[in-house]
């Protein structure tokens, strides 16, 4: 019997050496020192927009603070034919130029010049036309709404797409309160806070290409899906959708990035690797610069999901319980809880704050100046 406890013994002492032996491993990318220049926007070739480039830097994945802006550069676009156009800066690493239209059979490039003197370029790049946005149609499917863009290109030159988006959305708080408590005296309520307005913006790289098709089509390409009880469909949703045309490098640079940026997790996933842009320094070649310069116009477009067209999903507002209480004006001031209005001459019904005021899942209670076109 005793002989028979002892592998067993052995095995259990074997793991806790080699449990004992297990140092965590930090790569040194963690931790590295180096810090490259993210070069984000793209010169806007449509009549009468402002063309935004923002310049930051890289962090180490451990730091948790904002990625660093590049500020007091030296940014110019110039032209193939040496023209230069300066841009001016402006708060948080930003430059902006306004008042150029790009000519559609030139190509350009951008040259940037840190308060430090390091010089990075881009490739020269021609300008991209985009073609209309078709549609964004949407329908109802496992419990929740898809939405897909539609676009194509008859001349077929487009080919390669890129899409951004931003949502925004209406809803209310499970109760109107009429009245509220300040310097401990029951006032009628300065603000509505009934009726928010919540909004975000999609931060995923969505791409599509008719490389492979014979006409310049894409059909039903999806964009998001809302889950039916989301707070997005309490009331009223807006999405727009903003379309880019790409060259087929631009394209490749995003497919790049968002391979090993979104599809990670897992043995099988594409494993870190650099990715190259069209934008190099010109005073060290051997460091990394992150970005791709282009040129083009921008298309959008904006719908709009009442929740009188979709089926009776019963919306999660994130507030569980609004228990209602009936309090007298001295209670009310001893306990200080959210007015919902007068139950009668002596008591007003009383909830809980995130039970009245809208602004505490997130959103604001001024409303959007698109909203109800």
């Amino acid at each position: 019997m005793k002989n028979r406890c002892y592998p067993k013994l052995l095995g259990w002492l074997m793991l806790l050496a080699l449990g004992s032996c297990v140092d965590p491993y930090r790569p040194p990318e963690v931790t590295a020192p180096d810090s490259y220049l993210v070069v984000n926007g793209f010169f806007n070739s449509a009549p009468g927009t402002t063309t935004t480039i923002q310049l930051s830097r890289t962090q180490n994945l451990t730091d948790s603070k904002t990625p660093p802006a590049e500020t007091k550069a030296q940014v110019t676009i110039e032209s193939g034919s040496k023209v230069s156009y300066s841009l001016k800066e402006g708060s948080g690493g930003v430059y902006t130029l306004s008042g150029v239209v790009p000519q559609a059979n030139e190509t350009y490039r951008l040259r940037i010049r840190t308060a430090q003197g390091k010089e990075y370029v881009s490739d020269f790049v021609p300008v991209n036309v985009t073609p209309p946005v078709d549609s964004l149609s949407w329908r109802i499917e496992n419990e929740g709404v898809q939405i897909n863009v539609n676009t194509h290109d008859p001349t077929n030159n487009t080919r390669y797409y890129r899409w951004e988006f931003d949502e925004t959305w209406e809803y209310t708080s499970p109760y109107y309160s009429a009245y509220e408590l300040k310097n401990n005296r029951i006032v009628s309520r300065a603000e509505d806070v009934y009726r928010c307005w919540g909004s975000s913006v999609d931060k995923t790289i969505q791409l599509g290409s008719s490389a492979r098709l014979s006409q310049d089509v894409i059909s039903q390409r999806p964009l998001t899906f809302i889950t039916g009880t989301s707070l997005k469909l309490g009331l009223r949703y807006s999405i727009q959708v903003k379309q880019y045309a790409l060259t087929q490098d631009a394209y490749n640079y995003y497919d790049q990035l968002a391979r090993i940026t979104q599809n990670v997790g897992s043995i099988f996933d594409p494993q870190p690797s650099q990715i190259t842009g069209n934008i190099r320094s010109t005073t060290n070649t051997s460091e990394l610069v992150m970005g791709f310069f282009r040129v083009g116009t921008v298309q959008t477009r904006r719908i709009y999901i009442a929740k009188t067209q979709l089926p009776y999903w019963l919306t999660q507002t994130g507030v569980y319980t609004c228990l209602v209480d009936t309090l007298t004006p001295s209670k009310i001031i001893e306990r200080q809880p959210a007015i919902i209005n007068e139950f009668d001459a002596s008591t007003y019904l009383t909830t809980s704050f995130d039970c009245v005021d809208c602004r505490l899942r997130g959103g604001v209670i001024k409303k959007p100046d698109f909203w109800d076109q």
